[in-house]
C-alpha cells in the first residue's frame, strides 16, 4: 500500500489537472466533441480524486483503530 504523503501528491496532481481541465472548458473549448471530451476527463479525475480521499480516510481510521 501506498504511504499517506505519495497519495497526497497524487491528490494534487489530480487538483492541478481539474484546475486545468476547468480553465480549459471554460477559455478554449470550441466543439461540442472537445466539449465532452472534457466533461469525461473532469469526471474521471473528480472520481479518481473521490476514491483516493475514500482511501485516506479508511488509512486515518484503521490509524485511529490501532492507537486504541
Amino acid at each position: 500500500m501506498l504511504d499517506i504523503e505519495t497519495i497526497q501528491q497524487f491528490r494534487r496532481i489530480i487538483r492541478k489537472k481539474l484546475e486545468d481541465v476547468k480553465e480549459d472548458i471554460c477559455y478554449s473549448i470550441d466543439t461540442i466533441e472537445k466539449l465532452q471530451y472534457a466533461k469525461g476527463k473532469l469526471s474521471a479525475y473528480e472520481a479518481l480524486l473521490r476514491d483516493l480521499n475514500d482511501l485516506l480516510k479508511k488509512e486515518n481510521d484503521l490509524d485511529d483503530f490501532n492507537k486504541t
